[in-house]
């Protein structure tokens, strides 16, 4: 095992990071509880397809509070580990170990919710003109990759070292950081003294890859599917797909951006030992907390409706009489007949 003497490190609470952590957590909470709101009052998304972009919204907002408000975790470089400073800790006294568990099962279920949303709607436009049952392999999908994530929150659980264990590491490998302790609920990790590491580690890094993988092979297949179905569906219907699939391309990349840049920065710096770069940590850490507020924000600009209906005052675009119904009117001897009629609408 390497020594590294001249690695030390900064305790004192990062001031900015953990206000810029509070006032961007309420923020965030509001505007993510209005995406929710606006997918749920949006009457032309397909219902399944709705349940997936609720799935994605919901735990976007969830994966934010746990971040900003209930975490609030400070990463010392360049040690592996950290501490947290939010309601968690400061409430409930709950370890900075299971908050972090806590964190990454957040962050891949919402991984998982964003391939589970493109793979959907996949499956909704190859069914324009066909029964819309789902095969049972897509329902397999859906409930497989969503279980990773649990599975990678189990083996990180027990990917921790206990109190003596920390101590001794950090006194043979940064033998000038045993400061560190004097943060009553630091964490600390290695990889070679906790071989469970590895495990977490690997997993992590196999569903990161495999979700680029799957988003961009059905991504292709989407754009290529609906080019084939545009003589199927009236010029409306195709504009209305085409707009949700721009718009969940676009919530899609920009988390995988904002989470992939900051993520590994840290990862490097932990492997490379790079000295004095807590300051770099922590703007990855305030990066990072932006792409669930960056994906909300990017699935209001993108999609017209929820443009409209924020125009209007948040009201539905469904009224007493629907924009999507018309009425006809049919005269005849005895009394005048009305029905309705359902116009074609775009299903998002």
């Amino acid at each position: 095992m390497y020594t590294y003497s001249d690695v030390t490190v900064d305790v004192n609470p990062p001031t900015i990071l953990l206000k810029f952590y509070t006032i961007h957590g309420v923020f965030a909470l509001f505007f993510n509880v209005l995406g929710v709101f606006l997918i749920m009052k949006n009457p032309r998304i397909v219902k399944l397809y709705r349940g997936f972009m609720l799935n994605m919204q919901i735990l976007s907002l969830l994966a934010d509070a746990q971040t900003t408000l209930l975490m609030q975790p400070v990463y010392i470089f360049p040690i592996i580990g950290g501490y947290t400073n939010g309601v968690w800790w400061n409430i409930f006294r709950m370890s900075s170990h299971l908050q972090m568990g806590i964190f990454i099962l957040l962050l891949y279920l919402q991984i998982a919710s964003i391939v589970c949303a493109i793979v959907t709607k996949f499956h909704v436009v190859s069914n324009i003109g066909k029964s819309s049952n789902r095969p049972l392999l897509f329902w397999i999908f859906v409930v497989f990759y969503h279980s990773c994530a649990f599975l990678i929150f189990g083996v990180f659980c027990v990917s921790y070292l206990t109190k003596r264990e920390a101590v001794d590491l950090i006194k043979t490998k940064f033998p000038n950081a045993m400061n560190v302790f004097t943060l009553e609920n630091v964490e600390i990790y290695d990889l070679e003294v906790n071989k469970w590491m590895i495990g977490t580690t690997s997993l992590i890094a196999s569903m990161l890859v495999s979700s680029l993988l799957i988003s961009l092979y059905f991504s292709v297949r989407l754009l290529k599917k609906l080019r084939s179905k545009r003589l199927m569906i009236s010029v409306r219907s195709f504009r209305g797909h085409q707009i949700a699939v721009t718009s969940l391309m676009a919530q899609a990349t920009i988390p995988f951006i904002v989470i992939i840049i900051p993520i590994g920065t840290i990862v490097y710096f932990f492997v490379h030992v790079v000295p004095n770069a807590q300051d770099i940590s922590n703007t990855m850490m305030a990066i990072y907390s932006f792409h669930s507020s960056l994906s909300t924000a990017v699935m209001i600009i993108s999609t017209p409706q929820y443009r409209k209906m924020i125009r209007r005052g948040f009201r539905s675009p469904t009224a007493a009489i629907s924009p999507q119904m018309t009425r006809v009117v049919q005269n005849s001897a005895n009394s005048a007949t009305i029905r309705m009629k359902k116009l074609s609408t775009p299903d998002l």
